[in-house]
């Protein structure tokens, strides 16, 4: 345990003495793992799916602000949809609209989960994105996770059934393919509704005053996503997408105990109640330390041979 608390101190100290440049490369990898992936779902525009256009284009974004590589993320997918069709890309601005609007009257600030989620859903990783939320941030994140989630889906759907609109002579509209492909499928409620219960449970454990309540928080998150999702292939789906379900709730899980241990990193132990008064009340603290390993002095001796 010793090893692992002196490479978190490590971390966060490089992280800390180089913390403009680590961001700009998070920002080119990220930036860039969107556009590949974006590539790879949507790819409709000949132009864009050579691969040094993204690289150029994350490199961009490696100078640009979290915001700012968002909205050039949301141009290149809608430059993709007008390739496929101008109704889904109207379709599609109508959403993000829609959803900004919502996120700002709620003040959700991480509003980059509307991209961040469709990108981890490919990965069937979905679920990372409403565990962080609710371990790093606030009860008005939600409609951000929850619209962040319509979004992933209604692009999935495009995704599968974008031959309908390819097909000579074709009259299929965005409307007709949200109402028949979209709000009439079952599993997109059951996700909705995972989504949901996965942030609310984890930000409300992650902030009672039980002992390890991160990792709880973690660990009944990610078993709360899969028997929902598990009871929606079983019942509603089909048994094709369970395998990678398991995997990448595993993958979830994992994630969510390292981000746990790196940013918390508390000692239960040691836990300690302190008493405060003033004039008008008494204050009963709990305090819980965070876990720390006094760094070792280094004695330097200078040794010099006597001249004779």
């Amino acid at each position: 345990m010793t090893f692992f608390i002196e490479l978190r101190t490590k971390i966060r100290k490089f992280a800390v003495t180089r913390e403009r440049w680590i961001v700009c490369v998070l920002r080119f990898v990220l930036a860039l793992v969107a556009l590949l992936v974006t590539n790879s779902v949507l790819g409709y525009q000949d132009i864009l799916n050579r691969w040094w256009v993204a690289v150029i284009i994350a490199l961009i974004c490696a100078f640009m602000q979290i915001q700012g590589v968002t909205a050039v993320i949301i141009f290149y997918g809608l430059l993709h949809l007008m390739t496929l069709s101008m109704d889904v890309a109207v379709a599609a601005v109508m959403l993000l609209v829609v959803s900004y609007a919502v996120c700002a009257y709620f003040q959700s600030k991480s509003t980059y989960h509307l991209i961040a989620i469709p990108i981890c859903f490919q990965f069937h990783v979905p679920f990372l994105m409403p565990l962080g939320a609710g371990l790093l941030g606030g009860i008005n994140e939600f409609p951000s996770v929850l619209l962040g989630a319509v979004v992933s889906y209604f692009l999935r759907t495009v995704s599968i059934n974008a031959s309908m609109f390819l097909e000579a002579g074709s009259e299929m509209t965005a409307s007709a393919l949200i109402q028949s492909k979209l709000l009439a499928s079952p599993m997109f409620y059951i996700y909705l509704v995972a989504m949901s219960v996965v942030f609310i449970l984890v930000y409300y454990i992650r902030t009672s005053k039980i002992k390890h309540a991160w990792s709880i928080a973690v660990v009944v998150g990610v078993v709360t996503e899969y028997i929902i999702m598990l009871a929606g292939y079983l019942f509603a789906e089909g048994r094709s997408g369970i395998l990678s379900l398991s995997i990448g709730s595993v993958v979830t899980l994992v994630i969510g105990l390292i981000l746990t241990f790196l940013i918390q990193g508390v000692d239960y132990s040691r836990t300690e109640q302190v008493l405060f008064e003033d004039d008008d009340y008494y204050y009963y603290v709990t305090a819980v330390p965070k876990m720390h390993i006094a760094e070792q002095e280094k004695e330097i001796k200078k040794i010099t041979g006597e001249r004779e």
